[in-house]
């Protein structure tokens, strides 16, 4: 049974981890602005009840990239 509960449950996509040992999965849940977990469908069940059930047919999830760089050869000329 999941601690916490899901506002939102994402299913039918790829969602894509990060993870090397697993690397896609088939559901995300999502709490309070956070991700509670990854999973397949069926085990992330008890995490959707009452949440906002999104099919993603088919579509990508992939996770937020944040980036902050230096192209070296405009700093050296600032």
């Amino acid at each position: 049974m999941a601690e916490k509960k899901a506002e939102v449950l994402l299913t039918g996509g790829n969602i894509i981890t990060g993870d090397t040992k697993n690397p896609t999965a088939e559901a995300v849940a999502i709490g309070g602005g956070k991700i509670l977990a990854v999973g397949a469908t069926d085990e992330l069940a008890a995490f959707g009840e009452g949440a906002k059930k999104i099919d993603l047919a088919g579509r990508a999830v992939i996770p937020g990239l944040i980036d902050s760089h230096l192209h070296m050869l405009y700093v050296g000329k600032m």
